[in-house]
């Protein structure tokens, strides 16, 4: 009986370190990243109404290529005719991103009579929402807007900013 119990027991012992070695099993993953290039913006050229002449009020628009029209009494100058904003985009080659204006209008002052004002609103872009970087990983984004001109609008120059800005989809 001794033998047996013995013999009994070591079987017993055998069998449950077979039984937890079956149970147990491992595998191996790899861990990666990849580390891209930062997107980065850059100012290139300033948002421009040039000149004109205010009447009895309206607006100047500048499109995102470049391009001026007015409504209302503005009358335009044929000098001096403004532009779009330019900004330069660099980040990762061929990403695509979106582009983000300024959702309400900005105030530009008059250089010597800070109580008087335009806004400026109604912010477009070229691309526009979003914009996909070249091969090269650049590309350039025009924005334009629209001046609000009151009648008999102060003469002079007037000056604000505004911000754009881009973000990796």
């Amino acid at each position: 009986m001794k033998k047996t119990v013995i013999i009994l027991t070591l079987v017993l012992a055998s069998s449950a370190m077979f039984v937890a070695d079956g149970e147990a099993a491992e595998a191996t993953a790899n861990a990666t990243a990849e580390v891209i290039t930062p997107i980065a913006i850059s100012k290139a050229a300033d948002l421009k109404f040039g000149k004109f002449a205010a009447g009895t009020g309206g607006t100047v628009v500048i499109a995102p290529a470049g391009t001026r029209s007015a409504t209302g009494a503005v009358i335009l100058s044929s000098s001096n005719v403004g532009g779009a904003a330019s900004f330069n985009v660099t980040g990762d080659n061929n990403a695509t991103y979106a582009i983000t204006l300024p959702a309400s209008a900005v105030t530009i002052t008059h250089a010597t009579d800070t109580t008087k004002t335009m806004s400026v609103g109604t912010f477009t872009s070229n691309p526009s929402g979003t914009g996909t970087l070249s091969a090269s990983g650049a590309q350039t984004v025009g924005v334009g807007g629209t001046l609000t001109v009151a009648s008999a609008q102060t003469t002079g120059s007037y000056t604000g900013t505004f911000n754009v800005g881009v973000e990796y989809n």
